[in-house]
């Protein structure tokens, strides 16, 4: 009898063990496609996946090479990656678009989502880099880096690496000065005779860059400096250095109507051309007329789920933010004299204990402050990650980056990448970068390979000629090869703190009073520890937010006592701990950033056990349950 139950216990320790194992077993297969990081790295010094789809960041890529990169991460990262079209371009190419997201963790479009745009002018190619560089250190550190895997297994990212297609790749295949080409490729006629952008900018030498004409004038206003490099201006009358006359840009009278360089391509200012506050003077000819800014409004239509936006240009190292609108206020002089003053201590105070403290001189109104502060925040960290950037509230007139904060209620950032080399050219310390001290930059750093040095020409127009005196193109608004993948680096770095701060509601406690021997005070605290609240005030103002939701469950054995909506105390003896009474099962509110609130619930219990169970639930800061069991007496 004894050695029965002895074999019936053994026999069902042995199913037991069996289960578990089985449990465990299918709960480790639940979860793998979500977890899914089988290269765990650990070390710093460690390899996190970069030649597991191994790409050069030396070199500024063509259309046709940034799209075959795409499409070939697209392909070898199929779980967590799709490629799209959103549209075409006015001269019929694809704007492809990455989606980035663990796809067997949700579907993408119905995660919060971070939207990434580069290169809106046709010459802020170095917007193509920063964003392709996201893409690729997104997948491939997703098995790696911890820091990754969350936030690709818990978000989305839209990533579009060029807008401006068309004027994009000719910037980067042909010859062209640092300034264009910038706008799409509409065709205009801006010296009137009829024809249509026949007289561009053309590289005369043949050297794959665009430098500046002069010819021999012994009344011209210019020489060769003394160094032979560059042409200066004559200051003397009676010098009697060669001098030379200006003539333009490199190029040639296509149309025969002695002018050189009138009738360059061109069309409206891409970043002019988004409705929030477009103004006809620079967006011309009417809001979303360019078939690339309209692929872009559409798609945002199409996914009310993207939180927040950067926008990748050049040039001048700024992290601009959409800011809140303004309180127009009437101050005298000595009033904004004082305001000024008190704005300046307030910021020295923050600045000793954090050299990055940002603050600004705005004020807004009341239901856009938390927009402000987490702007602010945002910010602050954006110049401890960047470095030598600065922030700084941006434009609005017809604006991607204010249209989608504006009109979409998304936190908006516009990157200025980039900038003449002032942070380590300028020698002397006088704030800014002379001739003399640029040119050193270029032969020390670059040994000399980003100038231009004058030299003689034919032109079939004005016979002998003299050609050069500046820096090639990728040197002051695109920064040299060499430099790109540090500037990307701190970039996605910056666009990944942005992501990992987007709201998160958790229940942080349940907790229970007794009220009277079958009567329970339930108080539940919702928090979340983000920077970014659940919904930004604009979107408040636009009627898009959508409320957060708490959701109160029972056992059938206790009964939610109904109250009339008021404040109760939790500390009777602190009226600093007065909270709302829930109003029913389910309450509306909204989080903001680092924020908590309690509720309060009143219920009664039949028996002597029972559990309540409370949900929380945001469109972008995601879910969270507890239960809790009760017993009575």
């Amino acid at each position: 009898m004894i050695k029965m139950k002895r074999l019936n216990m053994k026999k069902g320790m042995n199913e037991t063990l069996l289960k578990n194992i089985f449990s465990g077993l299918l709960i480790l297969c639940l979860l793998l496609p979500l977890a899914g990081q089988k290269k765990y790295q650990s070390s710093p010094g460690g390899y996190h996946g970069e030649l597991d789809f191994p790409i050069s960041w030396k070199r500024y890529y063509s259309y046709a090479e940034w799209t075959k990169i795409m499409h070939d991460m697209a392909k070898q990262y199929s779980q967590l990656a799709d490629i799209q079209s959103i549209g075409k371009s006015r001269m019929g190419r694809d704007m492809f678009l990455l989606t980035i997201s663990n796809k067997s963790s949700g579907k993408p479009d119905d995660k919060p989502a971070m939207w990434v745009d580069g290169a809106i002018h046709g010459n802020e190619v170095n917007g193509i880099t920063c964003s392709l560089y996201l893409a690729w250190y997104l997948l491939t550190r997703y098995d790696y880096d911890p820091y990754v895997h969350d936030l690709v297994n818990r978000y989305t990212f839209y990533i579009l690496p060029g807008f401006n297609v068309d004027a994009n790749d000719s910037y980067v295949t042909w010859p062209n000065t640092s300034n264009n080409p910038r706008k799409p490729y509409r065709p205009e006629d801006d010296d009137g005779d009829g024809l249509y952008d026949e007289d561009q900018t053309e590289d005369v030498d043949g050297d794959g860059e665009l430098s500046m004409m002069y010819i021999e004038d012994p009344k011209g206003d210019f020489k060769l400096s003394s160094d032979g490099r560059r042409f200066v201006r004559v200051t003397e009358p009676n010098d009697p250095s060669r001098r030379f006359r200006f003539l333009g840009p490199e190029g040639f009278d296509n149309d025969g109507d002695g002018r050189i360089n009138e009738d360059d391509i061109g069309g409206p200012d891409p970043n002019r051309n988004f409705p929030a506050d477009w103004n006809l003077q620079q967006g011309n000819p009417y809001p979303l007329s360019e078939p690339e800014t309209r692929n872009v409004y559409e798609f945002w239509l199409r996914h009310p789920n993207i939180l927040a936006s950067f926008h990748y240009h050049n040039t001048g190292r700024l992290i601009m933010f959409a800011p809140p609108p303004r309180i127009q206020t009437s101050l005298t002089p000595e009033q904004r004299q004082q305001r000024q003053q008190q704005f300046q201590q307030r910021l020295a105070e923050l600045k000793q204990t954090n050299k990055y403290a940002q603050l600004f001189d705005i004020e807004v109104p009341a239901e856009y402050q938390e927009d402000l502060r987490v702007q602010t925040e945002i910010v602050t960290m954006g110049a401890r990650i960047l470095k030598n950037y600065r922030p700084t509230p941006s434009g609005r007139v017809g604006q991607a980056q204010a249209a989608s904060y504006e009109m979409f209620g998304r936190y908006a950032y516009l990157i200025e990448l980039w900038g003449t080399p002032d942070f380590d050219a300028d020698e002397n310390g006088d704030g800014r970068v002379s001739d003399e001290e640029f040119l050193k930059w270029i032969d020390i750093e670059l040994t000399g390979e980003g100038w231009i040095n004058p030299h003689k020409v034919r032109h079939p127009d004005y016979g002998e000629i003299w050609i050069g005196g500046t820096a090639k193109k990728h040197i002051t608004r695109t920064p040299p090869a060499r430099y790109m993948e540090e500037e990307a680096l701190r970039n996605t770095h910056f666009v990944l703190y942005c992501v990992s701060q987007f709201p998160r509601v958790e229940i942080d406690e349940i907790k229970i009073t007794p009220a009277t021997s079958n009567l329970f005070w339930i108080d539940v605290t919702v928090k979340n520890e983000r920077a970014y609240p659940t919904s930004s005030d604009r979107s408040i103002q636009l009627g898009k937010a959508i409320k957060d939701k708490l959701i109160f469950n029972c056992s059938s054995n206790i009964t939610l006592i109904e109250l009339p909506a008021a404040l109760s105390a939790i500390d009777l003896t602190d009226r600093t701990t007065f909270v709302p009474i829930a109003k029913g099962k389910e309450v509306e509110f909204r989080l903001k950033g680092h924020d908590s609130l309690i509720y309060r619930y009143l219920i009664k219990i039949d028996g002597e056990e029972g559990w309540v169970e409370v949900k929380v639930i945001s469109k972008n800061g995601g879910k969270d349950s507890k239960r809790l069991n009760i017993k009575a007496g």
